[in-house]
């Protein structure tokens, strides 16, 4: 009898324990609607990470372009100032030329009066007649061909020594002239103006002369020297009317007065 009341009991407590297990059925709606879910979340997410890896390539490929146009622009530059370069070099070049024949010229025809007579360089810079060997003429040209290299420094060191060694050349003014140039272009502005005032004062009627005057406005306008720059170049206009040199002293007073100045 109580073998059979104790089986009895334990059938209950099976059959309760077995209602209580929450076994989950396929066509469960609660369990459907968690795998939605779980599934709209795992789209969202590759989306997610699908655009943000397109977008850091798009970054990527824009950055890229950027870094192409950049250094296109470079080239351009480095183009152009070689170009500049080469073509300052070119005018610097014919413009000597073209000076050197008209000195020369004028040599030649003042020293015909008479044969073998040679006269010297005067302090206020009238031409020479003096008879040269033709080593001035060379020793010249190898450092103005210094300058159109950029090689300023030495272009310098060997102007100074020419002027030393021949002080009554004809092609003197120009020496220091180009000397002065040198400093300008190293932006030695100072020392640039030091070269063109000793063309003006030591040789105003020389044809580097009103080079040297303009030169004197552009190295005071770089040295911030405002008023003395718009003096020299007012000087320029009226001592040389209608010249090349007169055009781009006017040129810079308007540049001038643009900024201010």
């Amino acid at each position: 009898m109580k073998t059979r009341l104790w089986i009895g009991i334990a059938a209950c407590l099976a059959g309760l324990l077995g209602g209580c297990s929450t076994t989950v059925k396929p066509d469960d709606p609660v369990y459907i609607r968690q795998q939605q879910l779980e599934a709209r979340v795992d789209r969202l997410d590759q989306i997610f990470n699908n655009q943000s890896l397109a977008n850091l390539s798009q970054n990527i490929d824009n950055l890229q372009q950027q870094i192409n146009d950049l250094r296109g622009d470079i080239q351009v530059l480095q183009h152009d100032q070689q170009l500049t370069n080469k073509q300052q070099r070119d005018l610097y070049s014919d413009l000597d030329k073209r000076l050197q024949k008209l000195e020369m010229s004028l040599t030649s025809n003042a020293s015909t009066p008479a044969a073998g007579a040679t006269t010297q360089i005067s302090a206020a810079g009238t031409t020479s007649n003096a008879a040269t060997s033709g080593g001035d003429q060379t020793a010249y040209q190898r450092n103005f061909n210094l300058l159109k290299q950029g090689r300023y420094e030495d272009a310098i060191n060997g102007f100074t020594n020419f002027i030393q060694q021949y002080p009554q050349s004809p092609l003197v003014p120009n020496a220091e002239f180009w000397m002065g140039e040198c400093h300008y272009q190293m932006s030695d502005f100072q020392g640039a103006l030091v070269n063109y005032q000793a063309v003006l004062k030591g040789y105003p009627n020389s044809n580097k002369a009103p080079d040297a005057l303009l030169k004197v406005g552009y190295s005071q306008y770089e040295m911030q020297r405002y008023a003395d720059a718009r003096k020299t170049l007012d000087s320029v206009i009226k001592r040389y009317p209608g010249t090349n040199v007169a055009n781009l002293a006017r040129q810079r007073l308007q540049r001038m007065r643009k900024e201010g100045h």
